[in-house]
């Protein structure tokens, strides 16, 4: 009995470590856990707040951990972002004055990582992209309020890779195109007035595609 109460908690140990350790299993990545995040919460306008020269959130000089609150007129949270340290972590959720839900964007150690989703007032998806550390990846979609597409891009390690299409609000095509693994376009382009690209590094922001 003694020998199985053994193993039991050996077997819960190792499986505790392989959550936590956010390593790879089986072809999967498991992510390590999340930051606890105490429930202090501080008004975005409180005199105590400020940033330093690095991004960190300072209350009374200290990192701050807890979570900040923008408010409307009437005193109804607009804007919610978790912090841990200083730096952005969890989800920020924004709302529309209406109490719909306006946006909702991951963070983990200050850096955009997971789903990012965005709504019109009536619920109309606006648009769903993927961060893996603070660079885009996979799949980045964006709509016009109708429900139709506004563009579908394509991104690996940070950069737009593969197909990519971007429509009008008439429905018809404006780009359709490729990039290769030799970073060269391929296909219709016509791209320069629908998103803004960093033209240095070639790199689309999808934050500057329509405004959020």
């Amino acid at each position: 009995m003694r020998v199985l109460f053994l193993f039991l908690l050996c077997s819960l140990f190792l499986a505790l470590s392989w959550y936590e350790g956010g390593e790879e299993h089986d072809g999967a990545v498991v992510g390590a856990a999340e930051k606890q995040i105490p429930n202090t919460q501080l008004v975005s306008t409180h005199e105590g707040l400020r940033k330093d020269s690095s991004g960190v959130l300072l209350y009374r000089e200290v990192p701050y951990s807890g979570y900040l609150l923008d408010l409307d007129s009437e005193g109804q949270v607009i804007l919610r972002q978790g912090y841990f340290e200083g730096r952005l972590e969890g989800e920020i959720l924004a709302y529309y004055a209406s109490g719909a839900l306006r946006f909702k964007r991951p963070y983990r150690d200050g850096q955009k990582h997971g789903a990012h989703m965005a709504w019109y007032e009536d619920g109309q998806m606006k648009f769903l992209y993927h961060f893996d550390q603070g660079k885009s990846v996979g799949n980045h979609k964006e709509w016009y309020p109708d429900g139709s597409l506004f563009q579908d891009l394509n991104y690996q390690d940070g950069r737009p890779f593969g197909p990519q299409k971007i429509w009008r609000s008439d429905g018809k095509i404006r780009a359709n195109y490729v990039i290769r693994e030799n970073g060269k376009r391929y296909g219709l382009m016509g791209i320069k007035r629908c998103t803004k690209i960093d033209g240095e590094k070639e790199e689309i922001d999808p934050y500057k595609g329509v405004e959020n």
